[in-house]
């Protein structure tokens, strides 16, 4: 199906959480595909080519300059929106969000590696959320230039489990060479999944002799 079928089907209704400050990775990626999927992506990175004379086609190009300007305003919560009101263009919009929240500083750079290094998953904490937690740190250090390599991600992700790990941690780090980002990832949350199977057959069991004794005292 091609894109301007889904538009259609879809009504362009389509909706991404708003830019609030806390969520600029998330945003900048989604809000981009959606604008090309809108067809007016070009108005944002600068790439629209000039209309012409012809009225036709210079009222096309003004429609998705537009469309690409409120694409972008209705995007971003209402307490950033002082951010933008200057701007005249979806491309000034663009370039203002991106010069707020992708500062490329060594200090910035610095702070984010730091917490990223120093992240650590707790004793009874979700597999999927720590990992999507690491995952926000290192697309934010990605759009300031500095990518942490995979190699990185795997040393960092495996530091940062709690003891109860250490035995899977151990069996990992045995793999050497052949370990993987994203065979760690699975296999944590292979791991979680096996635990909460135990669990789940640790409390069956418990119920039946309750029962019982509850049946006995009576």
């Amino acid at each position: 199906m091609l894109v301007t079928d889904v538009m259609a089907t879809f009504g362009e209704k389509w909706d991404i959480d708003k830019l609030d400050g806390s969520n600029w990775s998330t945003w900048k990626f989604q809000m981009q595909h959606l604008l090309m999927a809108k067809e007016v992506w070009d108005h944002v990175d600068g790439t629209a080519t000039d209309p012409g004379e012809d009225a036709a086609v210079r009222l096309r190009h003004t429609k998705a300059k537009q469309k690409a300007m409120a694409t972008l305003v209705v995007g971003i919560h209402f307490k950033l929106i002082y951010l933008v009101t200057s701007c005249t263009t979806p491309k000034d919009v663009w370039d203002t969000l991106k010069g707020q929240f992708e500062r490329n500083t060594f200090a910035n750079k610095m702070f984010l590696k730091r917490q990223y290094f120093t992240t650590k998953m707790s004793e009874g904490q979700s597999v999927r959320d720590h990992l999507k937690c690491m995952k926000e740190i290192t697309d934010k250090l990605a759009a300031l230039g500095s990518a942490v390599a995979d190699e990185e991600q795997v040393v960092a992700l495996l530091i940062s489990l709690p003891a109860s790990y250490q035995t899977l941690v151990t069996a990992l780090e045995a793999k050497g060479d052949d370990l993987t980002l994203e065979f760690v990832q699975q296999a944590l949350v292979s791991e979680e999944q096996k635990r909460q199977v135990s669990k789940s057959a640790a409390e069956g069991d418990q119920n039946p002799a309750s029962e019982q004794r509850y049946s006995e005292a009576f």
